[in-house]
């Protein structure tokens, strides 16, 4: 049984492929967020490119030639999330088509190419990552074409000085567009150095090797040095135009890039290993279970490679070993590990992997087919074909579960769904509306509805409290609401001094949660000052009542013209209380709220310290107003009728309540009317 007879025709199949390629990275492109390094990205894509260079030299640690190339993409086709994804798609399907190509050059094997572009075309990281809007899928396909180009020049320099009419060196147009790529690739990404130096190292063994098996006359070691005179150029002017971007790269290789932390590096093999066979989204136990499994099939590739056809497999296995080693070796106690970071090596991981597994189908061959071996071959065959077939089955298996959870299990997505929050402000908003967030989330920014003014506080590192606080106080005087989205973050407001300001001296009227965060409402103190019902009662304990209002979840009074609020038993409502230090006290006190009907019994009640019993009396400031909320239900089979709300204090320490100024009473009742329906 030959595999030829289920495959199409090369043309066919290559479609197909390429086709498959395509759809799974635009399956589901847009549906979850930009995570904070994508949208930074937009954000970038959309400055001056004259600006770029100044961003990768002081903010950013990555080269610019990216950002330039999606300034263009960004004009030409807007900067919607589908839109900025799909450039990497394209680029992504791009290099499946390539590694096709160069597979097909070196080993001039169409089943094994094609097998090759398949496992790329399906592989969980090549599909993450060609959905994200970063450098990534466009470092793999210039790393592929870059070195497509450089085995064509290779092989021109192997030849040259066999070739006729005295042409010897390389084509010039295919070196010129080989030094244009590599350049572009280290400007794409600065571990762009590690496939140069497979690049150059491939070079010098063959150099070595060939000088070794020639003999005298030296004229023979002139022509193959001087066949490969061009390399040595190329590389000098290689080297010349990366210069500023070396100065660029270790201007940041003193600290990590986005938060990165140092891994063990046990930790960081096993790593690179799962996420080149499945990607980021299967457990620890699981990922390790597949990279000890399938890790024979990838040395079975590299050892048939380097054996049969000792050349190729050099370039195959520099290919892949280079970038892996030179990620890894930089990384050891060092924070600068991330599996994404391997992504160049993947086509060549994937060409060893394609190996292995013919290997493993064509295992018979080695075996003299004679009489004598005929039944021992057949056995081998069997059995080497079954462990391929199953090998395979089992990877493609391991792909589809980590592609299904990337797609469909939320405990994976790559990002925090901020679009939510961002539909539901859109939807929500009105004029006089401010968006303000403690932490400066690119998602955030990205994601927040275009009508609305976008503050953070903090907008730098390590700012004190007190200049947050001012800086809230002053966003929270020029505007009517705020939507403030709290994020805690190290040297940013890790004390949630925002949060804290907000809930003592704005008013919350609406909390929306979303998976992995939520979003507050707030009343800034201007539009308290408007809608509230003013009720001033001055309490013993230098405290002032000055007002109160029910609001709904918008900002609405929810009382009537007449001060009538009427709700059903089981039904909830929550009071703002605004109060006002009068004077400093050294005592904590206690707010209670009581729901009394018309014959004085007390249906529903609470008692709390103000603020949700964050923010006890004596720490308050002289002249200071703060909002205090209560939220009561209306306890199930509550007869019908008035009742009242009675607000007063009573210390904390002994129960001993707080009398209203000048009056013997001990609470204030206030001017609304709750009633009680059936």
């Amino acid at each position: 049984m030959r595999i030829k007879k289920f495959l199409l025709p090369t043309p066919y199949s290559l479609f197909l492929i390429i086709l498959l390629a395509f759809a799974l990275r635009s399956y589901h492109l847009d549906s979850q967020s930009l995570r904070g390094d994508e949208a930074a990205s937009v954000i970038y894509a959309a400055m001056p490119i004259t600006e770029l260079w100044e961003l990768a030299r002081v903010t950013d640690p990555h080269p610019p030639l990216y950002y330039v190339i999606l300034h263009g993409w960004q004009a030409i086709m807007g900067e919607s999330a589908w839109a900025m994804r799909y450039a990497g798609v394209m680029a992504g399907t791009l290099a499946v088509a390539a590694l096709y190509r160069l597979t097909q050059v070196t080993l001039r094997n169409t089943r094994l190419s094609l097998l090759a572009a398949f496992l790329l075309a399906i592989n969980p990281l090549q599909i993450w990552l060609a959905q994200d809007v970063r450098s990534y899928a466009f470092f793999t396909l210039m790393g592929l074409l870059a070195s497509w180009l450089f085995w064509l020049n290779a092989k021109d320099a192997k030849e040259g000085e066999r070739r006729r009419k005295g042409k010897i060196l390389p084509t010039p147009y295919f070196l010129l567009l080989y030094i244009i790529l590599t350049v572009a690739n280290f400007y794409t990404h600065y571990y762009a150095i590690f496939l140069m130096a497979f690049h150059g190292l491939f070079i010098l063994i063959q150099l070595t090797k060939s000088i070794q098996s020639r003999k005298p006359p030296l004229t023979s070691h002139f022509l193959l040095l001087t066949s490969h005179l061009s390399f040595l150029i190329s590389y000098f002017i290689i080297g010349l135009l990366i210069l500023p971007g070396l100065q660029l790269a270790y201007h940041f290789s003193s600290e990590a890039a986005g938060g990165i932390e140092i891994i063990p590096t046990p930790e960081i093999f096993r790593q690179a290993s799962t996420a080149l066979l499945t990607g980021f989204t299967l457990d620890y136990s699981n990922g390790l279970m597949v990279s000890l499994i399938l890790a024979p099939i990838w040395l079975i590739g590299l050892v048939t490679l380097l054996r049969f056809q000792p050349r190729a497999g050099q370039f195959w296995g520099l290919f892949f070993a280079l970038p892996v080693l030179g990620v890894i070796a930089l990384s050891i106690g060092r924070p600068f590990f991330k599996e994404r970071f391997l992504i160049q090596a993947q086509p060549a991981f994937e060409v060893l992997l394609a190996v292995g597994f013919m290997t493993l189908w064509q295992s018979a061959t080695s075996i003299t087919n004679t009489s004598d071996y005929k039944a021992l071959s057949l056995i081998i065959a069997r059995i080497g074909r079954f462990i391929a077939v199953l090998s395979l089955l089992f990877l493609l298996a391991i792909n589809g579960l980590s592609l299904h959870n990337y797609f469909n299990n939320p405990l994976y997505a790559k990002s925090t769904p901020w679009h939510l929050y961002h539909d539901y402000v859109a939807d929500h908003a009105r004029a006089g509306d401010v968006m303000l967030t403690n932490f400066p989330e690119a998602s955030v920014s990205y994601y927040s509805p275009n009508q609305l003014p976008f503050y953070v506080v903090p907008d730098e590192r390590d700012r004190d409290v007190a200049y947050r606080l001012a800086r809230t106080a002053q966003i929270a005087q020029a505007y009517q609401r705020i939507w403030f989205l709290p994020l805690a973050h190290q040297g940013f407001d890790e004390e949630s001094a925002v949060l804290t300001w907000l809930d003592r001296h704005a008013d919350r009227v609406n909390q929306i949660f979303f998976p992995q965060y939520n979003l507050n409402l707030y009343l800034t103190p201007s539009q308290i000052e408007a809608g509230m019902i003013s009720q001033p009662t001055h309490f013993a304990h230098n405290i002032t009542l000055r007002g109160y209002q029910i609001w709904d979840k918008e900002g609405q009074s929810k009382l009537t013209p007449e001060l009538t609020l009427q709700l059903k038993p089981k039904q909830k409502f929550t009071l703002s209380l605004y109060w006002q230090a009068d004077q400093p006290t050294d005592v904590p006190y206690t707010v209670y709220v009581h729901v009394v009907a018309a014959d004085g019994f007390n249906r529903t009640s609470q008692d709390n310290q103000p603020v949700w019993g964050s923010y006890p009396t004596n720490t308050w400031q002289p002249h200071e107003t703060i909002t205090d909320k209560y939220t009561l239900t209306i306890p199930e089979g509550t007869p019908p009728g008035p009742h009242q709300i009675r607000v007063g204090w009573y210390r904390s320490d002994n129960g001993a309540r707080v009398s209203v100024t000048n009056s013997t009473a001990e609470w204030v009742v206030l001017g609304m009317k709750l009633g009680i329906r059936n």
